[in-house]
């Protein structure tokens, strides 16, 4: 059961790729689907800035991810970063083997340099498809979401509004995700 959910935040993410997922996520609660679900932005320091300049609120800088049932991870300029990071990397694979985690666009990168994706297919935005190559068994190249179990990958940038959406029918079920993609106005045919 999926209650707490943390939002990885870093310098220079996409914002989008942040917001899309979390949008739909958090309608979970504030559409009354589940009330006990609660969430958190989770940073790599105190005060940042998407790629833009575009200042972003963090509620806890490095916080024990073992807290939470949910990591979702967007991508962005600052990915590039830090998939040398080791230090964040060694924080990153504390998350451990037995929860789901998420991304969109090149936070599959992230997930990938910290050992995630090993053995599984993933996808990313589809200017990463070769970074991506060497971190998983296969890079996906024609859905937006891939749903490999404990981890799901999706590509650039409105992909996470897909993914949000697949993880409100995988956790809370086809229901509430046709209840919350009409209320975005989000076509799920189309996708």
């Amino acid at each position: 059961m999926i209650r707490s959910i943390a939002f990885l935040v870093f310098p220079r993410l996409t914002l989008l790729d942040l917001v899309g997922p979390y949008d739909a996520l958090r309608r979970v609660r504030t559409m009354n689907v589940d009330a006990s679900v609660h969430w958190r932005f989770v940073g790599t320091q105190a005060q940042l800035t998407d790629d833009t300049g575009l200042p972003v609120h963090v509620d806890g800088v490095l916080e024990p991810l073992s807290r939470f049932d949910l990591l979702v991870v967007p991508g962005g300029f600052g990915a590039d970063a830090l998939r040398t990071d080791r230090n964040f990397l060694t924080w990153l694979q504390t998350w451990g083997a037995d929860k789901p985690v998420a991304s969109v666009c090149s936070g599959a990168l992230l997930l990938g340099e910290a050992g995630f994706l090993t053995g599984l297919p993933a996808t990313t935005h589809h200017t990463r498809h070769e970074a991506l190559k060497p971190l998983c068994r296969e890079v996906v190249t024609d859905r937006r979401v891939v749903d490999a179990g404990r981890v799901i990958t999706s590509g650039g940038v409105t992909a996470g509004i897909d993914l949000g959406l697949h993880l409100v029918a995988r956790f809370w079920g086809e229901a509430a995700r046709n209840k919350i993609a009409r209320q975005m106005e989000w076509p799920l045919a189309a996708r």
